[in-house]
């Protein structure tokens, strides 16, 4: 609970807080059945707005999005939790939490930090108000027996001045049938009790106690006027119902923004599509952004860039769109598995799509062995190809979410066709393959069921997307290097590297928002990204970093982590027994990344049993990770020889984790 400063009489900086307000009407809106559209034309239009507990759960925002002051009366992480995303999202604006308990960070039950911290908001004691009155506060001093958070709400705003009240979804839980005036999804039926989902009064509260003090409320304050626009008929033998306003701007008539609209209306719904794992993938509901901007015309035509965001790379794309901010009006969207950070996208005006996750299809239906085999920075990157789904745009330029935009590109809107950058990065690009990190492409339906039909019986000659792309694709227009330049190009081919004539910047590998090792050749370019994030968003980054595990690559405790694996697979080697090393060590890559070490040892197993292709393919993975290793080089140059010449059997692309 809350207690008031010695120095401050109880109620003070609460009374001090609503000064400016109490000139205003006040609309308290409780979450019974009458919360959902009340009578707008019975409510001022300049009424200061009231909200408790779970209210955001509405389908519609049925007194607008603004929200003058939330009430609880109770401890609840999950919902403190929730109601920050709500905020931090966008989808709602509130000035004030009122509650007379502390957030989650001052409760030693809860051991979790303060989900608001950031959001700039008040916070104030909804009972020292109540305090200073002692008709009132009696009503508090019993258990059971509490006024229900609604009247508490209007008790408050008695008690800081307002005195032209109109109360909305107060019911006095009077319906037999419905307790809220929301369905409560069932991610929120799992935090909350049976009490708080069936219809009537809990044991907490009665219908005899919020009688009891609403009366009290009405005699302390005599000269305030309370209207009723609930549904409840108990409730009405003691205020007067609503009338129709005529001598100033209602809800009716005055102009609300948002108000009644659907909080989440869908604009464009992507028809399901099997998936290759037999199912159907979709439907995919593409919801209305809070600025309206879900594309952009550029020459005629509906154009936006498009991400992928998975895990922790809601970092990545807040910084891609930082970065396109400066350059371009086109609007970024973002294709979100569960796993994202919707919340945070959404606090930095970026557009989400929620989408299912297309698994890697070697991974689909596989057993577990051979699922390790799959690097895990391609689990999921098939996901991308939703980007081809996205058919109420006329043309989508893709960047991945590791990618920052240095200059103006949108003349990747032009034409028709499949354009991409040649692979480059240790390498120099030949142009045999593109990289599939940025493209522009024009969407169809259609080509996104091919696509999806063609998972199964197409090899990706890397295990990932830009493997299957390239397979699938017919042709494709060749970007220059400018558009999708690698920061591998920065530090192996710094003749080819013009810093100002980038115009896309790609962090394959290690990510700029991840813990770096002692290799700091990179951290030029990891500072440039860093300054594309807002100061908010560089708190959540740190915040992020501290809270990740203390045990990471290149510390002394992964080292020794790594060694048992290591030195197993070198003893199967000494005993001659090649074919038990790679499962060995796809066992601990399963939940760590492999060393330089590991992937030699990897390569010495594969070329002995004679998979020479396989074998180039981890020595170039353990050169990838160690590229000044004089003796590693060497092993890819030798394994390139073996596999001209003797290539053997081949499972490329499905080797290592």
């Amino acid at each position: 609970m809350r207690s008031v400063p010695l120095g401050r009489e109880p109620g003070d900086l609460e009374l001090k807080d609503f000064d400016a307000l109490t000139g205003r009407p006040l609309v308290v809106v409780g979450n019974g059945p009458s919360s959902a559209m009340p009578r707008y034309d019975a409510l001022p239009a300049d009424a200061v707005v009231f909200r408790v507990n779970w209210f955001f759960l509405e389908s519609h925002y049925h007194v607008g999005r603004h929200v003058d002051a939330w009430f609880s009366a109770v401890p609840h992480a999950r919902l403190e939790t929730m109601l920050a995303d709500e905020v931090r999202s966008g989808r709602y604006t509130l000035d004030r939490l009122v509650t007379p308990v502390r957030v989650a960070s001052h409760r030693d039950t809860d051991k979790g930090g303060n989900p608001f911290l950031g959001l700039g908001l008040t916070e104030l004691d909804s009972w020292s108000v109540t305090a200073r009155h002692p008709r009132l506060a009696r009503h508090f001093m019993s258990r059971p027996g509490l006024p229900t958070t609604g009247l508490q709400a209007l008790a408050f705003g008695l008690g800081v001045g307002f005195r032209e009240i109109y109360l909305a979804g107060i019911d006095l839980y009077e319906s037999s049938t419905a307790r809220y005036g929301y369905t409560v999804p069932e991610a929120v039926e799992k935090s909350l009790a049976g009490k708080d989902l069936a219809p009537g009064y809990e044991d907490a509260h009665g219908l005899g106690t919020d009688l009891a003090f609403l009366r009290a409320c009405l005699v302390e304050f005599p000269d305030a006027h309370v209207t009723n626009l609930g549904a409840s008929e108990t409730l009405g033998l003691y205020l007067p119902g609503p009338t129709t306003i005529t001598d100033r701007p209602s809800l009716a008539t005055h102009p609300t923004p948002h108000l009644g609209e659907p909080k989440a209306r869908a604009v464009v719904t992507l028809p399901a599509v099997p998936s290759a794992d037999g199912d159907a993938l979709g439907p995919v509901e593409v919801r209305e952004p809070l600025d309206g901007r879900l594309y952009a015309e550029v020459d005629g035509r509906r154009c936006a860039y498009v991400t992928v965001v998975s895990g922790d790379y809601h970092h990545g794309a807040r910084a891609l769109a930082g970065s396109l901010r400066r350059v371009t009006d086109v609007p970024l969207l973002a294709l979100c598995t569960p796993d994202a950070d919707t919340a945070a996208l959404l606090a930095s005006g970026i557009h989400t799509v929620d989408v299912p996750a297309i698994v890697n299809p070697v991974v689909a239906g596989a057993a577990p062995t051979t699922a390790r085999r799959v690097q895990d920075r391609f689990a999921a990157t098939y996901t991308k190809l939703h980007a081809f789904r996205l058919d109420f745009l006329d043309r989508v330029v893709f960047v991945d979410s590791d990618a920052v935009v240095r200059q103006n590109v949108d003349e990747l809107f032009d034409g028709d066709d499949f354009a991409a950058v040649p692979d480059a990065g240790l390498r120099l690009p030949t142009g045999e393959e593109f990289n599939s990190g940025v493209f522009a492409a024009t969407p169809s339906a259609d080509l996104f069921a091919r696509m999806m039909a063609a998972l199964r019986t197409t090899a990706s000659s890397d295990g990932g997307d830009q493997g299957f792309l390239n397979a699938f694709v017919d042709a494709w227009r060749p970007l220059p290097l400018e558009y999708n330049t690698t920061k591998r190009i920065f530090s192996h081919h710094s003749a080819v590297y013009q810093d100002e004539d980038v115009k896309i910047l790609h962090y394959v590998g290690p990510k700029p928002w991840q813990p770096a090792g002692p290799d700091g050749r990179y951290d030029e370019l990891d500072r440039e990204w860093l300054g594309y994030l807002t100061p908010g968003e560089l708190q959540d980054l740190v915040a992020s970093l501290r809270r990740a595990p203390v045990a990471r690559a290149g510390t002394k405790g992964a080292r020794q982590a790594a060694e048992p694996a290591l030195r197993t697979a070198q003893r199967l080697a000494r005993e001659g027994r090649w074919e038990a090393v790679e499962p060995t060590l796809c066992e601990a890559w399963s939940t760590r990344p492999p060393t330089p070490g590991e992937l030699r040892e990897l390569g010495y197993a594969l070329r002995r049993l004679g998979r020479n292709r396989d074998a180039l393919h981890a020595f170039r993975r353990a050169w990838a990770l160690a590229p000044t290793n004089a003796s590693i080089a060497r092993e890819v140059r030798s394994a390139r020889v073996h596999a001209l010449a003797r290539p053997g059997r081949s499972t490329a692309g499905q080797v290592g984790a």
